[in-house]
């Protein structure tokens, strides 16, 4: 039990999922603009969102692969073994994205993105042989994501956290 309760907070912490703007949690990316195309930043921002989401598909299904769509093989990877490493202490995490705010986008260079976010996240961590919960918490971010552009197509090759705020449940006792 030890192990599992580990597992996950350390899973907490290096969990960096994703965003989307407040006016479009629930909702699908942002539509063209009147003249049919999307602007730079639009997509990277949809981006951000299809990652997010494609993230948290990820991780109920225990499986990363499409997460290939928003990002790069290195970040897809990253995914994957935290997935992975949950998997082992025989956890997987279901998380809900409940607010997103762009704080910022840069556009560094055609190639290079820079985008700030507020997120907050609902987790719960359910044990796969029972199905059964075994630990659940919200954490509110403030990251940053790092864009690339390879093939005209913008992905998430990186993510810093700046900050976290961890809510725990009513009745929660820290590992001592």
């Amino acid at each position: 039990m030890i192990r599992i309760l580990v597992i996950i907070l350390i899973a907490v912490l290096s969990v960096t999922a994703c965003e989307q703007d407040k006016k479009t949690v629930g909702t699908s990316p942002e539509k063209p603009k009147e003249t049919g195309a999307f602007d730079e930043e639009t997509s990277i921002k949809n981006t951000v969102i299809l990652y997010d989401s494609l993230l948290a598909k990820g991780y109920i299904t225990q499986n990363m692969s499409p997460l290939l769509e928003a990002a790069t093989e290195k970040r897809a990877d990253k995914a994957y073994y935290h997935m992975a490493a949950l998997g082992e202490g025989k956890v997987k995490m279901d998380m809900k994205l409940n607010e997103l705010k762009f704080t910022d986008v840069k556009i560094l260079s055609p190639d290079n993105a820079e985008v700030g976010t507020e997120e907050k996240w609902d987790y719960r961590y359910i044990n796969t042989a029972s199905g059964k919960q075994v630990y659940e918490n919200s954490v509110d971010y403030k990251l940053t994501y790092r864009l690339i552009k390879l093939s005209g197509k913008w992905l998430v090759n990186d993510i810093d956290v700046k900050q976290t705020k961890e809510k725990h449940p009513e009745g929660y006792k820290p590992l001592s």
